[in-house]
């Protein structure tokens, strides 16, 4: 039996509330679930007043759209049968219990028109506008802390929204002027949010609408235009990826293979140590030569209240910042630079501004280097804690390696987060003891260095002074045939 439309209130109502959940959605989860009760009860209403609430279960759990979307919340449901913390379990459920509502409300309703869907998606997409805009005139971090820009929610998960919002003012256009003007002005709004956030991937996501709204318009061209465009969709992304490795490699420039060997000392007489193992740069200048550590630490307590064992603003440790800080303004890391410092210097360290040149760049530039940097250590240390990119790689071999200790049945709902913790132990445990394997290896190469190092300068001075005494025979043999010749001819 086909569903009745509803008629005023309900229909009215339904539309209402799913307005009130897409503009609740980057401000408030609390207004948001009020949104989402609205808009059940008010489903469950109109099914018992009108009857067709039998026609509505069957809709939303029989169709098999609303299976799919509903199977992933049974997942869950089916895990808590052999879970062990049934607590974390039905916690994860109520999370995910949205995910009924929708499902079953929206399968189980009339679909919505295309004025009603235009309503409900424009609301979205400006409350989104909103959130940014608040964000950006209300928000008391730093200026380059882009995640603060964000107060509501996660500043990734708002990106997301504002590409959803470039997409739906393009593709709804209206009858007034005035109307188109002002949804063109939300996207250009949008995308410079989306600057300020300093969102890659979500440049990525609207370059990959971009080119697929295009190839599809471009149908409708000449061969030579359509023909030009399809190169150039797959032309720009290998000149992209090639830019991106141009940059990589300017990152990790080769340091001289004497700067180990040379002894050099600073103005107040420490000796600069140099690793020469670390390649990393910044604007040019490698990150990790030339530090002088018990400087760096006596002089930093003069300029500032904290130590360079706290963290910054952003959560990384403060030796890291002042270190990359020193060199992406050339100089050396010690007492006399960090004096050199001015006030405002000081302070972006302790904000957490890692390079002198983040205010004159970009916020995709400043991330893209901030994302090159967490790779770097990640590559080099093994370290991701507090860097969301390589997190993300951690999370994803954790997700793998347990995927594959489970495959059949997985961990239980509930022991989810109990598996990646033991996971995150025994890898930190494997890491350990590499790295301890290292720092073992390591003293012993410099003391077999430093052996080496003495005899090469022992035998050196052995055959100088070798040569010495061949020159001092040599002399001695020269003056002695001059004096017998003296003798001999008087």
């Amino acid at each position: 039996m086909p569903l009745r439309r509803s008629s005023f209130p309900f229909r009215t109502v339904h539309v209402i509330a799913l307005v009130l959940c897409i503009a609740f959605l980057p401000w408030s989860t609390a207004f948001l679930s009020m949104a989402q009760m609205l808009l059940a009860a008010n489903w469950f209403a109109e099914g018992i007043v009108k009857g067709t609430m039998k026609e509505r279960l069957r809709s939303a759990f029989t169709t098999a759209p609303s299976l799919v979307f509903l199977s992933f919340l049974l997942l869950h449901v089916v895990g808590l049968l052999w879970t062990q913390d049934m607590a974390w379990g039905m916690d994860l459920g109520r999370i995910l219990f949205p995910v009924l509502v929708f499902g079953a409300v929206l399968a189980g309703s009339p679909r919505l028109t295309h004025s009603e869907l235009r309503i409900i998606l424009l609301s979205g997409a400006w409350s989104a506008v909103a959130c940014a805009l608040f964000g950006v005139l209300f928000n008391k971090a730093a200026a380059d802390d882009y995640r603060a820009l964000s107060i509501f929610i996660s500043h990734i998960r708002l990106a997301l929204l504002l590409c959803i919002a470039v997409v739906v003012f393009l593709h709804y256009r209206s009858v007034k002027w005035w109307m188109n003007a002002a949804q063109y002005c939300g996207a250009l709004l949008a995308v410079y949010f989306l600057d300020r956030l300093g969102s890659i991937q979500g440049f990525v996501i609207l370059a990959l609408i971009a080119s697929v709204m295009l190839l599809r318009w471009s149908r409708r061209w000449g061969t030579v235009p359509r023909w030009a465009l399809r190169i150039s969709v797959a032309v720009v992304p290998i000149a992209l990826v090639a830019a991106a490795l141009a940059l990589i490699d300017a990152r990790h420039e080769p340091i001289p293979a004497d700067l180990a060997a040379r002894v050099e000392y600073t103005a107040g007489g420490e000796r600069y140590y140099h690793d020469t193992t670390n390649t990393q740069t910044e604007n040019g200048t490698h990150v990790w030569t030339y530090l002088a550590w018990g400087e760096l630490r006596r002089a930093w307590l003069l300029r500032s209240d904290r130590t360079l064992d706290d963290p910054d603003d952003k959560g990384h440790p403060l030796w890291s910042t002042a270190v990359r800080y020193l060199a992406s303004k050339g100089m050396r890391k010690d007492s006399v630079n960090v004096m050199a410092l001015s006030d405002d210097d000081v302070r972006a360290i302790e904000h957490g501004m890692s390079n002198a040149l983040h205010d004159q760049r970009g916020s995709i530039r400043v991330r893209m280097e901030e994302v090159l940097f967490e790779l770097d250590l990640y590559r080099n240390k093994g370290l991701a804690s507090g860097h969301s990119v390589t997190m993300r790689i951690e999370f994803q071999k954790a997700g793998w390696a347990l995927a594959k200790a489970n495959w059949l049945y997985g961990v239980g709902t509930g022991d989810t987060q109990r598996a990646f913790d033991a996971y995150y132990s025994s890898a930190q445990h494997a890491r350990t003891a590499v790295a301890t394997a290292r720092a073992q290896r390591v003293p012993d190469a410099v003391d077999q260095f430093r052996r080496l190092r003495a005899v090469v300068v022992a035998l050196h001075l052995v055959v100088a002074r070798v040569q010495a005494w061949r020159m001092e025979a040599t002399a001695l043999h020269r003056l002695g045939d001059r004096l017998r010749r003296v003798v001999l001819h008087g």
